[in-house]
């Protein structure tokens, strides 16, 4: 694949990481239904829960991990490709990159422990948890900024650079 490809590839899945952004966090990720009483609940309506339930600092670490640390990633994936094909910052875009790298492997434990809750929180008629379609929009927007970053090799910061030099 060509550095041209490439960088178009991550700008587009950028754009569309920000696009699933909105539907990831306006609907419901998951349904909880506990003796009858069945509740649809969004990532922050979680937060809020976590947090009217007295766990704020639970609240505040899945705030951080569900909500800030995906629009951050995104922001910083879109900041390192649109200053593309320039030479401002490459050794602070080079950390970012690889910052995003190092964490690009968690960026799915949200999924990961929805399909396990959704699967041991089957307890018949007294509760159950059931994963909804925000849910399929939330890992699209994070599997588009894993690739974007992914597809967006770091020798791209200093290629374009060293070329508009000469």
């Amino acid at each position: 694949m060509t550095d041209a490809l490439r960088l178009e590839l991550s700008r587009a899945l950028v754009v569309a990481g920000f696009i699933l952004y909105i539907p990831a966090n306006i609907l419901p990720v998951m349904t909880i239904t506990i003796t009858g009483d069945v509740e649809p609940l969004t990532v922050m309506g979680g937060v809020h829960e976590l947090y009217e339930g007295g766990l704020a600092p639970v609240a505040a670490i899945v705030f951080l991990a569900s909500i800030a640390l995906p629009l951050a990633k995104l922001v910083a994936a879109a900041w390192i490709v649109s200053l593309h094909g320039t030479g401002l910052l490459q050794p602070r875009r080079m950390a970012v990159h690889g910052f995003l790298i190092r964490i690009g492997t968690w960026a799915m434990i949200d999924i990961f422990l929805l399909s396990v809750l959704t699967a041991v929180g089957q307890l018949g008629i007294l509760a159950s948890v059931q994963a909804e379609i925000g849910a399929v929009f939330y890992a699209a927007m994070l599997i588009c900024v894993l690739f974007a970053v992914d597809v967006y090799k770091p020798h791209m910061i200093w290629q374009e650079a060293a070329a508009e030099a000469k």
